[in-house]
């Protein structure tokens, strides 16, 4: 019984370390360009998007994507730690 509860509290002590240690990585280096696409089609789940595009990638910075939908093209700046940003056009004088 006591190797038991000592392998469960290993195994939830170790797991919840490897997951912390992957958000820190993930937060720190910038995310893979796989989960970057996946929170943009979450973000955008009420709109059909056609296309996704890469634009310019500044790793732990920032990485911007032009998005094609039905209606329009927008482009968003995805930010460390998932953080989407709307990019907003200029005016025009």
């Amino acid at each position: 019984m006591q190797y038991l509860s000592s392998f469960i509290y290993t195994a939830i002590v170790g797991g919840i370390f490897i997951y912390l240690s992957i958000l820190a990585f993930d937060f720190f280096s910038g995310e893979k360009p796989e989960k970057q696409v996946k929170k943009i089609h979450k973000y955008f789940r009420k709109e059909t998007i056609k296309q996704v595009e890469l634009l310019e990638h500044v790793p732990r910075i920032y990485t911007l994507y032009q998005i094609k939908t039905d209606n329009e093209t927008k482009r968003v700046k995805l930010k460390p730690g998932y953080k989407v940003v709307k990019m907003v056009k200029k005016k025009k004088k």
